[in-house]
């Protein structure tokens, strides 16, 4: 009998995640530090360079999704892997802001965006049904592995040890994506079982689910648009993620703040490897009939909780012990939201759905980050900003209890 390629797929998935996120989004905490020296940029504008890559990645999330569900997942990752390559080594002849934002806004933004998290989620929702919980969950964890390694790779390896300045740690990760990773990922993805004469979760589902393809209902987005569950889903995610952004674009500079500028790298790390564990036990306690509500409602207690103790730690093991928490909270978040858009809204239509909520939940991450940095430069501190992000975040765990129960499976029906 021929093996599953089911995990095959996640294992893939976690890859293309790590390095699709680790590039561009991961590494630029510790590049923003040396950005800022050398072209001189206010707090305010260095922080602007996520939120613009958010706001432009925005734009291209419903054309992807509708993509991811018409066409090949392995082909939009490819070209996805093709784009983001070309253009994190043209940000090698970058020399001044102006230039930097617009390629890491446009080009970076595209090709991060089809080679990222939705289309890897599209392809291993392609592979299960009743094991989707805990394989959405494994396959998010690369996102989390990407916070720990390379924030600690480009700082400590590439920079300190290596001595590569930030555009060439660019032009670096760019020829090694597009020369190792893009021919990997045409050669070991594959779009679904039938590909391979295989079954959704190795045969465990009956001929009825079989074809996921058929299987489910094909949303317009007029009609997701109406749909108080959609709503109520991108507005419970726009304010966790959007917390969560806001704290990991300025943990660097709050650990300057206090005086633990050279812990900084590691203080941004430990947030990763909790929220790696937390996608795969709340993924797995879904799958196990943990109705999906609580399980966001105990992630956004999780995160809230670890914001709050943030201005209260007195040494940098202390807040890093806190950001594990709160990274432990907040991680749940992204297979969390694909679990839930997907049993809400059926595989046949979770790229669409997935994809037309992420502009507005981009929008609002994208207000966050330089709101935190408006409220620093107006009170001279953090502390005012991450009560107001602790807030948000009870919120969104009163909002989830809006949306009606999802069902017990994570099997759609048509």
């Amino acid at each position: 009998m021929n093996t599953f390629f089911g995990w095959r797929m996640v294992a893939v998935a976690i890859a293309i995640d790590f390095f699709a996120v680790g590039f561009a989004f991961q590494t630029y905490p510790v590049i923003q530090l040396h950005l800022e020296e050398e072209l001189q940029l206010s707090r305010f504008v260095t922080t602007l360079t996520i939120p613009i890559f958010m706001m432009c990645s925005a734009l291209f999330f419903p054309i992807v999704g509708r993509l991811l569900d018409q066409y090949s997942v392995k082909k939009i990752i490819v070209w996805g892997g093709f784009i983001y390559s070309l253009s994190l080594m043209t940000l090698y002849l970058s020399v001044n802001y102006l230039t930097f934002i617009i390629i890491y806004g446009l080009p970076i933004a595209l090709g991060a965006t089809l080679m990222g998290n939705l289309a890897t989620s599209k392809l291993v929702s392609s592979w299960f049904e009743k094991q989707a919980g805990r394989a959405l969950g494994f396959a998010a964890v690369g996102v989390s592995f990407a916070g720990f390694i390379f924030p600690n790779l480009t700082q400590y390896f590439l920079m300190d040890i290596l001595l590569l300045e930030w555009r060439e740690v660019y032009l670096v990760f760019g020829i090694f994506l597009l020369l190792v990773i893009t021919p990997l990922i045409f050669l070991l993805v594959i779009d679904k079982p039938s590909d391979v004469g295989q079954k959704i979760d190795g045969g465990l589902v009956s001929e009825e689910q079989e074809d996921d393809e058929t299987n489910g209902v094909d949303w317009k987005i007029k009609d997701l648009l109406k749909n108080k569950n959609f709503w109520i889903l991108t507005a419970v995610f726009a304010l966790q993620f959007s917390s969560m952004m806001a704290i990991l674009a300025h943990l660097t500079f709050y650990a300057s703040e206090r005086g633990w500028a050279d812990q900084a790298a590691f203080i941004f790390g430990m947030y990763a490897i909790p929220a790696m564990l937390s996608k795969i036990i709340f993924g797995w306690l879904v799958e196990k009939k943990l109705d999906p509500r609580m399980a966001v409602f105990i992630s956004l207690g999780l995160q809230a909780a670890g914001l709050l103790m943030i201005t209260m730690t007195e040494n940098p093991l202390q807040l890093a012990l806190v950001i594990a928490l709160f990274g432990f909270g907040g991680g749940a978040g992204l297979p969390m939201s694909n679990i839930l858009f997907r049993i809400t809204f059926t595989q046949k239509s979770f790229g669409t759905s997935r994809g037309l909520s992420q502009p507005f939940i981009f929008i609002f991450q994208a207000m966050g980050t330089p709101g935190v940095a408006l409220l620093f430069q107006h009170y001279g501190n953090y502390d005012n900003a991450f009560l107001l992000l602790t807030g948000m975040v009870v919120l969104a765990m009163s909002v989830i209890w809006l949306m009606e129960k999802p069902q017990e499976e994570l099997v759609s029906s048509s």
